[in-house]
């Protein structure tokens, strides 16, 4: 029992600072450009696994990369293409800042779960003594 709740709170840790690198990751390449569509940073989204037993798993998230990408009128620019376009990541800067702010909070949150647990658990090996 007692592991299966350090399993909850390392793998609530691990999703957590996936969504963390995730969303500071986008938010340094929100204003890199390039040349072509396909050149353009894809924009990263952690994916939680759902259910009890996903849980358990090594690994309870899943990181997609989507290619998001917005064009921007920029004749004079380096890397324009021949149409003047180039090309961004269509980073939302607000709902990247927001799911940080969250994930950093919940990032607590399991990090005090966790200790929680481990103070039970060593007051628990105290009374069995």
């Amino acid at each position: 029992m007692a592991s299966e709740i350090y399993q909850i709170s390392l793998n609530g840790l691990a999703t957590e600072r996936a969504r963390m690198d995730a969303a500071t990751s986008n938010i340094a390449n929100a204003n890199s450009v390039s040349s072509t569509p396909g050149a353009v940073y894809q924009v990263k989204t952690v994916i939680s696994q759902q259910g009890f037993a996903n849980v358990l798993n090594q690994q309870a998230f899943e990181i997609i990369e989507q290619n998001k990408v917005k064009q921007l009128y920029q004749p004079d620019h380096p890397l324009a293409d021949i149409q003047g376009m180039v090309y961004q990541p269509d980073v939302n800067m607000v709902s990247e800042m927001l799911q940080l702010n969250m994930a950093t909070r919940a990032y607590e949150a399991n990090v005090r779960a966790f200790n929680a647990s481990k103070e039970m658990n060593a007051k628990a090996m105290e009374i069995g003594k």
